[in-house]
């Protein structure tokens, strides 16, 4: 092919990516609480991430927009990775169903190339910094919600007061702390959550033992 045509198709390709990537303003990275997660959802109770039970998963990466609906189910590439790239994931994302789903209802709409949307999310998971307060040890910790995000912002400078989500499940009080969720650019900077701005937690959470 001729360099300038081969400038052009290049080019064009990442116009392509750009416009898919328009319809989205950051990510949301969400990191389960794997304990918790398992304990409260039983049908998952046999899947690789339950049965390693690390302290924290990667739940999803999700495009988001500042205001309104988020985009879903966005068509796109069918869901492929390298074998180097699964063989990574195993540790912070261990099953492969629950990569293709995530790829088919949030990855198709982030514009990259699957390969490209799970090195985004392992590079993203693996640069935070988790307090200690969320490692389960031998029993159940309570702990008050404040202390959690005012440790994360500490280890994880950069991040805005409404740019870490906590999500608790349960009835019972205090209820389990079951999810993280951190904003970010779609370059990976701490941000605001704004659509999706929604904490649940109470003054006072729990902390599922492993």
């Amino acid at each position: 092919m001729h360099p300038l045509r081969f400038l052009l198709a290049l080019w064009l390709c990442g116009q392509s990516a750009l416009a898919l990537a328009e319809g989205f303003d950051y990510y949301t990275l969400a990191v389960s609480l794997t304990p918790a997660f398992c304990d409260e959802n039983p049908k998952w109770r046999n899947s690789l991430q339950c049965r390693d039970r690390l302290p924290v998963t990667v739940h999803g990466l999700w495009p988001e927009k500042a205001a309104g609906r988020a985009p879903e189910n966005c068509s796109g590439a069918a869901f492929a990775l390298s074998a180097a790239r699964e063989k990574r994931l195993r540790g912070i994302m261990p099953d492969g169903s629950q990569r293709q789903y995530q790829w088919k209802k949030h990855g198709r709409c982030s514009g990259l190339a699957p390969d490209a949307y799970f090195a985004t999310v392992e590079r993203e998971f693996m640069e935070l910094k988790w307090p200690e307060q969320l490692r389960p040890s031998g029993r159940d910790v309570i702990v008050e919600r404040a202390t959690v995000l005012r440790e994360f912002r500490r280890l994880n400078p950069g991040f805005p007061e409404r740019g870490v989500v906590l999500r608790c499940a349960g009835g019972k009080r205090p209820p389990l702390l079951r999810e993280v969720r951190v904003c970010l650019t779609p370059d990976g900077r701490p941000t605001e959550c704004t659509s999706n701005y929604r904490p649940n937690c109470p003054v006072a959470v729990k902390i599922r033992a492993r």
